[in-house]
């Protein structure tokens, strides 16, 4: 019986550790695929057109300045910024019944938390902060972003 139960933990963890080297291309597959789709809907496809933009930032700044790009790193960063944008959508449906002034100060809270956690030394700020800039954004945050980092902020500050 205990063999069988260490069979089954090994067993699992090895799915696992498979399933948690996918989280990146998973992430940018599925938004590449929404934002290819005809049936998305605009909100969905405005989100995953973020995604895609930030997550294929994100791997080429990495290549360019990193000595080696781990799979578990642009996992992790994948999976963060994932649960950040939750979290950022969380938290401005929750203030819909709150005055404008409240509502802003949320969605400038999750700008901060983006903005002031760089991952990468990048001077071009037009296109890191390309998503701010323009202001319609459903997703006014910073490509150039340490999602870890990010989303602990946000998460301490709501």
């Amino acid at each position: 019986m205990l063999k069988k139960s260490l069979i089954f933990l090994f067993l699992l963890s090895i799915v696992a550790t498979a399933k948690a080297q996918e989280v990146y291309n998973y992430v940018l597959n599925n938004a590449t695929h929404t934002v290819q789709s005809p049936t998305s809907g605009f909100t969905q496809t405005r989100i995953a057109q973020f995604k895609q933009t930030a997550l294929i930032y994100l791997r080429k700044k990495a290549l360019e300045t990193m000595p080696e790009v781990t799979d578990q790193f642009l996992n992790t960063q994948a999976y963060y910024m994932s649960e950040f944008i939750t979290l950022f959508f969380d938290e401005i449906l929750k203030s819909k019944k709150q005055d404008s002034e409240k509502k802003k100060a949320k969605i400038m809270l999750f700008m901060d938390a983006s903005k002031s956690n760089p991952l990468f030394d990048d001077t071009d700020t037009e296109t890191t902060d390309s998503y701010i800039l323009e202001g319609n954004q459903l997703t006014p945050f910073s490509l150039n972003t340490d999602w870890p980092r990010a989303y602990a902020a946000a998460k301490d500050n709501i």
